[in-house]
């Protein structure tokens, strides 16, 4: 990988700390959390589904007929949570599935015609939102910023496999 490109960090009285302004897994985490939250609110008041429902509905919708596992993999959501949020769509009658012909132990999941429905009115908020959100980019900006996530998403996988050095582990006492 490349070399250290910057340092979200500045000292106070001594001591290395965060410096939230410039911190980029900061943003991620800070906007990630207020988007899914406002998202979560508004779709569970107007459609009376959550953001992570959301999720797996806009999984099936261009991924018809797949597997549990295949939305978990799609997202990048907990087991626990796509298990939960199927049952909710199950229940509810957004979702129908079949026996995996070629796994016995899985089922194939897609949007039934009312959860369609949903997703076609879920999605019009959704995109409402997005271009809120890059409202004050300009088209250049916006592919831009496309292209350095995208960048950052592939070396998530380099990230989570750092081991801090023996040296640097702390021991909670």
């Amino acid at each position: 990988m490349k070399k250290n490109i910057r340092r979200g960090a500045v000292t106070v009285d001594g001591h290395k700390v965060l410096d939230l302004e410039r911190h980029i897994p900061y943003f991620f985490t800070y906007i990630s959390n207020k988007l899914s939250r406002g998202a979560s609110d508004t779709y569970r008041k107007h459609f009376g589904i959550g953001i992570t429902e959301w999720r797996v509905m806009g999984v099936l919708a261009g991924l018809p007929n797949i597997s549990a596992n295949s939305i978990i993999n799609a997202i990048g959501l907990d087991k626990g949570a796509v298990s939960r949020s199927l049952d909710a769509l199950d229940k509810e009658g957004l979702t129908t599935s079949v026996p995996d012909p070629n796994d016995n132990r899985s089922r194939l999941i897609k949007l039934s015609r009312a959860g369609q429905n949903l997703h076609d009115k879920v999605i019009e908020a959704a995109l409402e939102r997005e271009e809120r959100l890059l409202s004050n980019l300009t088209p250049e900006e916006v592919e831009t910023l496309i292209v350095c996530l995208r960048k950052i998403r592939a070396t998530v996988p380099y990230v989570n496999a750092f081991t801090p050095a023996r040296s640097a582990k702390l021991v909670a006492k």
